[in-house]
Protein backbone atom coordinates (compact mmCIF):
# COMPACT_ATOMS: atom_id res chain seq x y z
CA UNK A 1 0.00 0.00 0.00
CA UNK A 2 1.45 3.34 -1.02
CA UNK A 3 1.76 6.29 1.45
CA UNK A 4 -0.33 9.29 0.45
CA UNK A 5 1.74 12.17 -0.91
CA UNK A 6 0.99 15.83 -0.16
CA UNK A 7 0.39 17.91 -3.21
CA UNK A 8 3.52 19.63 -4.35
CA UNK A 9 3.76 23.50 -4.25
CA UNK A 10 3.60 25.31 -7.51
CA UNK A 11 6.24 27.92 -8.44
CA UNK A 12 3.53 30.59 -8.15
CA UNK A 13 2.87 29.71 -4.49
CA UNK A 14 6.58 29.82 -3.70
CA UNK A 15 6.93 33.27 -5.26
CA UNK A 16 4.02 34.64 -3.25
CA UNK A 17 5.51 33.32 0.00
CA UNK A 18 8.90 34.83 -0.81
CA UNK A 19 7.34 38.21 -1.64
CA UNK A 20 5.41 38.15 1.64
CA UNK A 21 8.57 37.40 3.61
CA UNK A 22 10.46 40.20 1.83
CA UNK A 23 7.67 42.70 2.57
CA UNK A 24 7.65 41.69 6.22
CA UNK A 25 11.43 42.02 6.42
CA UNK A 26 11.29 45.44 4.72
CA UNK A 27 8.59 46.72 7.08
CA UNK A 28 10.45 45.44 10.12
CA UNK A 29 13.65 47.06 8.83
CA UNK A 30 11.87 50.38 8.42
CA UNK A 31 10.44 50.10 11.92
CA UNK A 32 13.88 49.24 13.29
CA UNK A 33 15.44 52.22 11.49
CA UNK A 34 12.70 54.48 12.85
CA UNK A 35 13.24 53.22 16.39
CA UNK A 36 17.00 53.72 16.10
CA UNK A 37 16.56 57.23 14.64
CA UNK A 38 14.05 58.15 17.35
CA UNK A 39 16.46 56.92 20.00
CA UNK A 40 19.32 58.83 18.39
CA UNK A 41 17.33 62.06 18.23
CA UNK A 42 16.15 61.55 21.81
CA UNK A 43 19.74 61.13 22.97
CA UNK A 44 20.78 64.17 20.93
CA UNK A 45 17.94 66.25 22.37
CA UNK A 46 18.88 65.23 25.88
CA UNK A 47 22.51 66.10 25.22
CA UNK A 48 21.56 69.46 23.71
CA UNK A 49 19.27 70.23 26.64
CA UNK A 50 22.03 69.37 29.09
CA UNK A 51 24.42 71.67 27.22
CA UNK A 52 21.86 74.47 27.18
CA UNK A 53 21.16 74.04 30.89
CA UNK A 54 24.87 74.04 31.67
CA UNK A 55 25.40 77.09 29.47
CA UNK A 56 22.58 78.91 31.24
CA UNK A 57 24.22 78.17 34.60
CA UNK A 58 27.51 79.51 33.26
CA UNK A 59 25.68 82.71 32.24
CA UNK A 60 24.22 83.17 35.69
CA UNK A 61 27.58 82.42 37.27
CA UNK A 62 29.26 85.03 35.07
CA UNK A 63 26.62 87.58 36.12
CA UNK A 64 27.25 86.78 39.78
CA UNK A 65 31.00 87.25 39.24
CA UNK A 66 30.49 90.61 37.52
CA UNK A 67 28.02 91.75 40.17
CA UNK A 68 30.47 90.92 42.96
CA UNK A 69 33.15 92.95 41.18
CA UNK A 70 30.78 95.91 40.93
CA UNK A 71 29.98 95.63 44.63
CA UNK A 72 33.70 95.60 45.53
CA UNK A 73 34.20 98.76 43.49
CA UNK A 74 31.27 100.43 45.26
CA UNK A 75 32.73 99.65 48.68
CA UNK A 76 36.14 100.88 47.58
CA UNK A 77 34.67 104.11 46.20
CA UNK A 78 33.36 105.01 49.66
CA UNK A 79 36.92 105.73 50.81
CA UNK A 80 38.87 106.49 47.64
CA UNK A 81 38.58 107.29 43.96
CA UNK A 82 38.26 104.08 41.98
CA UNK A 83 39.74 103.76 38.52
CA UNK A 84 37.16 101.73 36.59
CA UNK A 85 38.78 102.16 33.19
CA UNK A 86 40.61 98.84 33.47
CA UNK A 87 37.45 96.73 33.43
CA UNK A 88 34.31 98.82 32.85
CA UNK A 89 33.74 98.82 29.12
CA UNK A 90 36.32 96.07 28.64
CA UNK A 91 35.70 92.42 27.75
CA UNK A 92 36.95 89.78 30.19
CA UNK A 93 37.43 86.26 28.82
CA UNK A 94 37.35 83.31 31.21
CA UNK A 95 38.20 79.78 30.02
CA UNK A 96 35.93 76.77 30.50
CA UNK A 97 36.76 73.08 30.21
CA UNK A 98 35.05 72.88 26.84
CA UNK A 99 34.69 76.50 25.81
CA UNK A 100 34.95 80.04 27.16
CA UNK A 101 32.81 82.87 28.43
CA UNK A 102 33.16 86.58 27.76
CA UNK A 103 31.93 89.19 30.25
CA UNK A 104 31.46 92.87 29.51
CA UNK A 105 30.47 95.36 32.21
CA UNK A 106 29.25 98.72 30.92
CA UNK A 107 28.26 101.84 32.80
CA UNK A 108 24.47 101.83 32.51
CA UNK A 109 24.12 105.43 33.62
CA UNK A 110 25.79 106.98 30.59
CA UNK A 111 22.64 107.11 28.50
CA UNK A 112 19.53 109.27 28.39
CA UNK A 113 16.71 107.70 30.40
CA UNK A 114 13.67 108.17 28.18
CA UNK A 115 11.41 107.90 31.22
CA UNK A 116 12.93 111.13 32.59
CA UNK A 117 10.65 113.13 30.27
CA UNK A 118 8.10 112.84 33.05
CA UNK A 119 8.27 113.26 36.79
CA UNK A 120 6.33 111.73 39.62
CA UNK A 121 5.91 112.95 43.15
CA UNK A 122 5.03 110.41 45.82
CA UNK A 123 1.57 108.92 45.23
CA UNK A 124 1.01 111.34 42.33
CA UNK A 125 0.37 110.61 38.65
CA UNK A 126 3.05 110.94 36.01
CA UNK A 127 3.28 114.46 34.60
CA UNK A 128 5.44 115.89 31.82
CA UNK A 129 8.78 117.30 32.94
CA UNK A 130 9.75 120.51 31.19
CA UNK A 131 13.39 120.07 32.21
CA UNK A 132 13.42 116.53 30.83
CA UNK A 133 11.75 117.61 27.59
CA UNK A 134 14.30 120.42 27.15
CA UNK A 135 17.27 118.08 27.67
CA UNK A 136 15.88 115.47 25.30
CA UNK A 137 15.14 118.15 22.68
CA UNK A 138 18.75 119.32 22.87
CA UNK A 139 20.01 115.75 22.57
CA UNK A 140 17.90 115.16 19.45
CA UNK A 141 19.13 118.40 17.89
CA UNK A 142 22.76 117.58 18.68
CA UNK A 143 22.57 114.25 16.81
CA UNK A 144 20.86 115.94 13.87
CA UNK A 145 17.27 114.76 14.33
CA UNK A 146 14.74 117.37 13.09
CA UNK A 147 11.53 118.40 14.87
CA UNK A 148 13.28 117.73 18.17
CA UNK A 149 10.83 119.60 20.40
CA UNK A 150 7.79 117.96 18.78
CA UNK A 151 9.28 114.49 19.22
CA UNK A 152 10.14 115.18 22.85
CA UNK A 153 6.61 116.33 23.65
CA UNK A 154 5.12 113.33 21.80
CA UNK A 155 7.20 111.02 23.97
CA UNK A 156 6.19 112.86 27.15
CA UNK A 157 2.52 112.61 26.11
CA UNK A 158 2.95 108.87 25.57
CA UNK A 159 4.22 108.40 29.13
CA UNK A 160 2.32 110.97 31.22
CA UNK A 161 -0.96 110.03 32.86
CA UNK A 162 -3.25 112.64 31.27
CA UNK A 163 -4.89 112.60 27.84
CA UNK A 164 -4.30 116.28 27.05
CA UNK A 165 -1.60 116.70 24.39
CA UNK A 166 1.22 119.15 24.90
CA UNK A 167 1.90 121.82 22.30
CA UNK A 168 2.72 119.82 19.18
CA UNK A 169 2.42 116.55 21.07
CA UNK A 170 0.20 113.51 20.53
CA UNK A 171 -2.42 111.92 22.76
CA UNK A 172 -5.35 109.58 22.04
CA UNK A 173 -6.82 111.45 19.08
CA UNK A 174 -3.50 111.53 17.24
CA UNK A 175 -3.49 107.71 17.25
CA UNK A 176 -7.08 107.35 16.06
CA UNK A 177 -9.13 107.85 19.23
CA UNK A 178 -11.15 105.10 20.85
CA UNK A 179 -11.20 102.99 17.67
CA UNK A 180 -7.42 102.92 17.29
CA UNK A 181 -5.41 99.71 17.37
CA UNK A 182 -3.41 101.15 20.26
CA UNK A 183 -3.27 104.32 22.35
CA UNK A 184 -0.57 106.03 24.44
CA UNK A 185 0.54 103.82 27.32
CA UNK A 186 0.27 106.53 30.01
CA UNK A 187 2.95 104.73 31.99
CA UNK A 188 6.72 104.41 32.06
CA UNK A 189 8.39 102.76 29.08
CA UNK A 190 9.60 99.21 29.57
CA UNK A 191 11.93 99.02 26.58
CA UNK A 192 13.45 101.33 23.97
CA UNK A 193 11.67 99.36 21.23
CA UNK A 194 8.39 100.99 22.34
CA UNK A 195 9.56 104.17 20.61
CA UNK A 196 8.56 102.66 17.26
CA UNK A 197 4.89 102.99 18.19
CA UNK A 198 5.12 106.67 19.13
CA UNK A 199 4.18 109.33 16.62
CA UNK A 200 7.24 110.70 14.80
CA UNK A 201 9.69 108.04 15.95
CA UNK A 202 10.43 106.18 12.74
CA UNK A 203 13.18 103.59 12.35
CA UNK A 204 15.72 106.25 11.38
CA UNK A 205 15.16 108.23 14.57
CA UNK A 206 15.25 105.11 16.74
CA UNK A 207 18.49 103.93 15.12
CA UNK A 208 20.22 107.27 15.68
CA UNK A 209 19.19 107.21 19.33
CA UNK A 210 20.21 103.61 19.95
CA UNK A 211 23.71 104.50 21.21
CA UNK A 212 22.52 107.25 23.55
CA UNK A 213 19.03 106.41 24.83
CA UNK A 214 17.93 103.79 27.33
CA UNK A 215 15.00 102.94 29.57
CA UNK A 216 15.31 102.71 33.34
CA UNK A 217 12.47 101.63 35.66
CA UNK A 218 12.07 105.10 37.17
CA UNK A 219 11.41 108.66 36.06
CA UNK A 220 14.70 109.91 37.50
CA UNK A 221 17.27 111.26 35.07
CA UNK A 222 20.48 109.26 34.83
CA UNK A 223 23.53 110.80 36.44
CA UNK A 224 26.43 110.80 33.98
CA UNK A 225 29.52 109.04 35.28
CA UNK A 226 32.27 111.45 34.29
CA UNK A 227 35.08 108.90 34.54
CA UNK A 228 33.50 106.22 32.35
CA UNK A 229 31.65 108.23 29.69
CA UNK A 230 33.05 107.60 26.21
CA UNK A 231 33.78 110.13 23.48
CA UNK A 232 30.96 108.71 21.33
CA UNK A 233 28.58 109.60 24.19
CA UNK A 234 29.68 113.24 24.32
CA UNK A 235 26.24 114.39 23.15
CA UNK A 236 24.98 113.55 26.64
CA UNK A 237 27.31 116.20 28.10
CA UNK A 238 26.24 118.78 25.55
CA UNK A 239 22.57 118.07 26.24
CA UNK A 240 23.05 118.93 29.93
CA UNK A 241 25.33 121.95 29.50
CA UNK A 242 23.34 123.32 26.57
CA UNK A 243 24.55 125.41 23.62
CA UNK A 244 27.48 126.73 25.66
CA UNK A 245 29.18 123.35 25.26
CA UNK A 246 29.33 122.30 21.58
CA UNK A 247 29.67 118.63 20.76
CA UNK A 248 33.31 118.99 19.65
CA UNK A 249 34.25 120.59 22.97
CA UNK A 250 32.47 117.86 24.92
CA UNK A 251 34.38 115.19 22.97
CA UNK A 252 37.67 116.97 23.72
CA UNK A 253 36.90 117.07 27.44
CA UNK A 254 36.34 113.32 27.50
CA UNK A 255 39.40 112.50 25.42
CA UNK A 256 41.65 114.67 27.63
CA UNK A 257 40.31 113.25 30.88
CA UNK A 258 43.09 112.91 33.48
CA UNK A 259 44.67 109.44 33.79
CA UNK A 260 42.63 107.49 36.31
CA UNK A 261 39.77 110.00 35.99
CA UNK A 262 38.80 113.18 37.83
CA UNK A 263 39.34 112.99 41.57
CA UNK A 264 36.09 114.80 42.36
CA UNK A 265 33.27 116.69 40.66
CA UNK A 266 34.80 120.08 41.47
CA UNK A 267 37.85 119.15 39.40
CA UNK A 268 35.56 118.22 36.53
CA UNK A 269 33.60 121.47 36.67
CA UNK A 270 36.89 123.41 36.91
CA UNK A 271 37.84 122.35 33.38
CA UNK A 272 38.44 125.58 31.39
CA UNK A 273 35.79 124.58 28.85
CA UNK A 274 33.21 124.18 31.63
CA UNK A 275 34.16 126.71 34.30
CA UNK A 276 32.43 129.60 32.55
CA UNK A 277 29.11 127.79 32.04
CA UNK A 278 26.37 128.44 34.56
CA UNK A 279 24.55 125.30 35.64
CA UNK A 280 21.45 125.04 37.79
CA UNK A 281 21.74 123.04 41.03
CA UNK A 282 19.54 120.37 39.42
CA UNK A 283 21.86 120.08 36.41
CA UNK A 284 24.94 119.80 38.63
CA UNK A 285 23.41 116.74 40.31
CA UNK A 286 23.33 115.01 36.92
CA UNK A 287 27.03 114.11 37.20
CA UNK A 288 28.63 111.51 39.42
CA UNK A 289 31.87 109.64 40.06
CA UNK A 290 30.12 106.31 40.70
CA UNK A 291 27.16 105.19 38.62
CA UNK A 292 23.92 103.75 39.95
CA UNK A 293 23.36 101.52 36.92
CA UNK A 294 25.53 98.89 35.26
CA UNK A 295 24.89 96.57 32.33
CA UNK A 296 26.41 93.09 32.29
CA UNK A 297 26.73 91.38 28.92
CA UNK A 298 27.72 87.69 28.86
CA UNK A 299 28.51 85.38 25.96
CA UNK A 300 29.14 81.69 26.72
CA UNK A 301 30.47 79.17 24.20
CA UNK A 302 30.23 75.72 25.74
CA UNK A 303 30.67 72.56 23.67
CA UNK A 304 28.39 73.11 20.66
CA UNK A 305 26.16 75.67 22.39
CA UNK A 306 26.39 79.46 22.31
CA UNK A 307 24.21 81.56 24.61
CA UNK A 308 24.15 85.30 25.36
CA UNK A 309 22.45 87.48 27.92
CA UNK A 310 22.36 91.09 29.02
CA UNK A 311 21.37 92.20 32.52
CA UNK A 312 20.66 95.56 34.14
CA UNK A 313 22.08 96.02 37.64
CA UNK A 314 20.80 98.60 40.16
CA UNK A 315 23.20 99.52 42.97
CA UNK A 316 20.95 101.94 44.87
CA UNK A 317 21.06 99.86 48.04
CA UNK A 318 24.83 99.48 47.88
CA UNK A 319 24.50 95.98 46.48
CA UNK A 320 24.15 94.87 42.88
CA UNK A 321 20.56 93.87 42.21
CA UNK A 322 19.60 92.60 38.77
CA UNK A 323 16.33 94.28 37.80
CA UNK A 324 16.09 93.04 34.22
CA UNK A 325 17.61 90.26 32.18
CA UNK A 326 17.25 89.39 28.49
CA UNK A 327 18.55 86.09 27.15
CA UNK A 328 19.70 85.99 23.55
CA UNK A 329 20.34 89.74 23.37
CA UNK A 330 23.42 91.46 22.02
CA UNK A 331 26.04 91.62 24.76
CA UNK A 332 27.03 95.22 24.03
CA UNK A 333 23.58 96.81 24.12
CA UNK A 334 22.33 99.54 26.45
CA UNK A 335 19.25 97.63 27.65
Amino acid sequence: MRNPQSPSQTPRDSGTALATVLVIVAVMSMIAVGVVEAARFSIQRTDNQEQMDQTRWFLLGAEAYATSRIERALKQSATEVVDLSGWVGQTITLPLDNGAMQITVSDGGNCFNLNSLVEQMEDSPLVASEAGIARFSRLLSIVGIPSARTLAISLADWIDADTVPGLGGAEDQAYGGSGAAYLPANQLLGDVSELRGIQGFDSGVVTRLSRLACVRPSAAANAISINTIRADQAALLSAVFGPALPLASAETIIRTRPPGGWRDLDSFFADPRLSGIELSPESRTMFTLVSRWYVIGVRVHFADTVETSIALVDTTSGHGRIVRRVFGASTNGLL
